[in-house]
């Protein structure tokens, strides 16, 4: 049977639906806090993981720092970092060892920000999401989270096995 020859895969509805819905919820879920986020601290939501992935573990790497961000292409967490930078949030420097990596960590203020923008972030995720599930409805999503990741295990280790910031 040749390529064109093989039938279109046929996916059941529930399938389709539930893919869907997943990526509904994940965009809807990111606008309203990106909003939020924006409208109160003049910060998105992808800016505000780069705080979220140096308040785990800093100074970090530039390289190694875009890898772990979901929400944006390296190409555009060395941006991010760079506009923060400008903003005094954050401080670039050549790494003792290889001075050709350059680490990036939190200053002073920008772990002064970074906590203002927890807390209305922490907000959001009650109001948007932590508030309108239920402990069932949580523990179902971790397990989801959990099948798809040891399906694929591309991505960030699974939410359980982090802090959040």
């Amino acid at each position: 049977m040749t390529r064109s020859e093989t039938p279109p895969l046929e996916l059941s509805e529930p399938r389709f639906a539930g893919f869907f819905a997943l990526i509904y919820a994940h965009a809807a879920l990111t606008a309203r806090i990106d909003a939020l986020l924006t409208a109160r601290h003049h910060i998105t939501f992808s800016a505000f993981e780069v705080f979220c992935r140096l308040r785990e573990s800093e100074p970090q790497a530039m390289r190694s720092l875009a890898r772990l961000l979901v929400s944006v292409s390296p190409t555009r967490a060395s941006r991010i970092v760079q506009e923060h930078i400008d903003a005094g949030h954050l401080a670039r420097a050549a790494d003792q060892t290889d001075g050709r990596i350059s680490l990036i960590s939190l200053t002073d203020a920008g772990r002064r920000y970074a906590d203002a923008v927890s807390r209305t972030f922490e907000q959001a995720i009650d109001q948007h999401f932590a508030g309108v599930l239920d402990e069932e409805d949580m523990n179902a999503l971790l397990r989801i989270w959990e099948k798809l990741h040891q399906a694929s295990n591309p991505g960030p280790p699974p939410p359980s096995e982090r802090n959040h910031a």
